[in-house]
């Protein structure tokens, strides 16, 4: 049995994280999940679901670092990053027969495939799991809407900085490595490559941060977060 299927939920919550939503199924269909499921492996780089592709399985990152890209007016857009013990694009998954982004993998990543028709059997059937994935749902959503809205408010130096607290985050530590070159980093955050690579000199020269190549030190959490919210 898979680890995010074996903890306990906890018994009142109003918003699930994907594992916990997964942990309100009986043990029969955590049996039934691990038969119907197929768990890959992807490289840094690899594209783990093209856009237009016919919806068969629901995707679960168990390990790594995803980024999902949607295409409006024939420009690509970074919708945002998913974490391990993640659903990917869950709501978008029953909305259409195909999906509607990219998904890539950023790091080295593990993802399982779970057949859509036992997931929608579960929805049925199960009136615990599906207010859980009603209300996973509707935080992914309320998330999403506070980031783009956020996101679209702040100049470089704000956006790049919230963008660093959430790898910082996401690694659970003040050093990480960026997963991205200059490049991506600033398709992700909607700036130019050079507009990305002097702020990150700025703040470097600035003892905001320790910066080398993609090796990335937070030296002033608290200047950083000021900047997030300012900037």
């Amino acid at each position: 049995m898979p680890d995010f299927l074996k903890e306990k939920p906890p018994l009142e919550c109003n918003f699930l994280n994907a594992k916990e939503c997964l942990n309100m199924l009986s043990e029969e269909e955590k049996e039934l999940l691990v038969q119907h499921k197929t768990d890959l492996e992807f490289n840094a780089g690899e594209i783990i679901i093209k856009r237009g592709a016919v919806i068969t399985n629901l995707l679960y990152v168990t390990e790594g670092l995803v980024k999902l890209e949607v295409l409006n007016d024939h420009k690509v857009s970074t919708l945002g990053l998913v974490q391990s013990h993640s659903f990917v694009g869950l709501i978008c998954c029953f909305a259409f027969k195909n999906f509607d982004f990219t998904a890539v993998a950023l790091e080295n990543t593990k993802v399982s495939f779970i057949e859509i028709d036992v997931f929608e059997k579960f929805i049925k059937t199960n009136g615990s799991f599906s207010l859980a994935l009603i209300k996973h749902m509707s935080g992914i959503a309320n998330g999403l809407f506070h980031s783009m809205t956020r996101l679209s408010q702040k100049n470089i130096d704000g956006a790049l900085s919230i963008l660093l607290l959430d790898f910082a985050a996401i690694y659970k530590s003040p050093n990480f490595t960026v997963p991205v070159v200059r490049k991506e980093l600033a398709e992700i955050l909607g700036y130019s490559k050079e507009s990305v690579i002097n702020t990150l000199s700025k703040f470097n020269k600035e003892g905001i941060l320790n910066v080398n190549d993609r090796k990335i030190e937070i030296l002033d959490f608290k200047k950083l977060e000021q900047i997030s919210v300012l900037g």
